[in-house]
């Protein structure tokens, strides 16, 4: 028998079916690791980013502060991924952060919170020591979705904030016997480490803003026209104080560091105020976020004055779409708050000794 010609260009039958066979393959990964279409996209999102957000259940405010958020946590140092769900389709929120990881094959934490309220995290340590410290510090109370998840990724990564399970506990007391108390010293230190470097940390987000507001300053007076010889020399030494200031603060990890940065910034306030004099704006350093926008000073100067809100032009147009305006907030103590509430680190609204006046 003549064996049947195979028509040009068309691949044999057995390739077909097995074209088939590992495209039901790879289906089926995919339902295992996806379950339904936000999951595919969380999943796809998660892979290279720190963040994910559904568009559709959460403003685009709470998106953008989320993404902030997670992005400010792993230049930290936090092993972390925050993700925002319309839901969870039933599913115990704590399982569903744990599937998702291990769909990721992530090793660091991941938070994961609904519009319900409904929150939950997976991460390194064992999950009872994470949902004790959710508890502890009642998360889930916490009303807005992108400060409840900053809450959560503050108690939930490592090391425990909790020794609920004793063993913990237990290995502390043998260390302590066997050593005759320098395991205690040793787990001092490395505690007294993280709690210098987390001061570092939340310093550094308290200048930052203080550095944008700064930035925002040293644009308004280099736009300025008609400036005199004095005047040009205060708005360059202006934009100098916040480009040394910024890139102290960026890179500052000790004291000494910080508070060359901050005395960077006092500076600068000081020559804008001196600028803003012979210029006619009003620019107080004791006031760095005057005539600036109360979301954030770094967006820029205000466009609306109104009793209720102080506002740049971006987010009165935000306001007027229906937009919950959310202001930028730091951590004090672990916990966000908004800029404003921060106490001003290395009183930097005082002039420094021998300043201009």
């Amino acid at each position: 028998m003549t064996p049947r010609a195979v028509a040009p260009g068309r691949p044999p039958r057995v390739v077909w079916l097995l074209l088939v066979v590992a495209m039901i393959a790879l289906g089926a990964v995919g339902v295992a690791q996806a379950k339904t279409s936000e999951d595919a996209r969380a999943l796809a999102a998660l892979q290279s980013g720190a963040a994910y957000v559904d568009p559709s259940a959460f403003s685009p405010q709470i998106a953008e502060q989320i993404r902030t958020d997670a992005a400010q946590l792993i230049k930290r140092g936090d092993d972390i991924k925050l993700v925002a769900v319309s839901s969870t389709g039933g599913q115990n929120i704590y399982e569903y952060a744990a599937e998702l990881r291990t769909a990721l094959r992530y090793t660091g934490t991941l938070v994961v919170t609904t519009p319900t309220g409904a929150l939950g995290a997976a991460g390194p340590r064992s999950a009872p020591s994470i949902q004790n410290a959710l508890l502890v510090v009642g998360a889930d109370q916490v009303s807005n979705p992108a400060a409840r998840l900053l809450v959560a990724a503050e108690v939930s990564t490592p090391p425990p904030s909790d020794t609920s399970n004793g063993i913990r506990d237990l290995v502390l007391l043998v260390g302590l016997a066997l050593l005759g108390g320098a395991f205690a010293i040793g787990w001092g230190l490395r505690r007294e480490e993280r709690r210098v470097r987390d001061r570092a940390m939340e310093v550094r987000g308290v200048l930052t803003v203080y550095a944008d507001a700064l930035g925002v300053r040293a644009a308004l007076l280099a736009a300025r026209r008609g400036q005199t010889i004095e005047a040009r020399a205060l708005v360059e030494a202006v934009d100098a104080y916040h480009l040394a200031a910024a890139a102290l603060v960026d890179h500052a990890m000790t004291e000494a560091e910080l508070a060359e940065g901050a005395a960077s910034l006092r500076s600068g306030l000081l020559d804008a105020e001196q600028a803003g004099v012979l210029l006619g704006l009003e620019l107080p350093a004791a006031q760095p976020f005057d005539g600036l926008c109360s979301v954030d000073p770094a967006h820029g100067p205000l466009a609306h004055t109104g009793q209720d809100r102080l506002l740049c032009a971006a987010c009165v147009d935000r306001l007027r779409a229906g937009h919950e305006l959310v202001p930028r907030r730091v951590l004090i103590g672990g916990l966000p708050v908004p800029y404003r509430d921060a106490p001003v680190p290395y009183e930097i609204t005082t002039p420094l000794a021998g300043a201009r006046t």
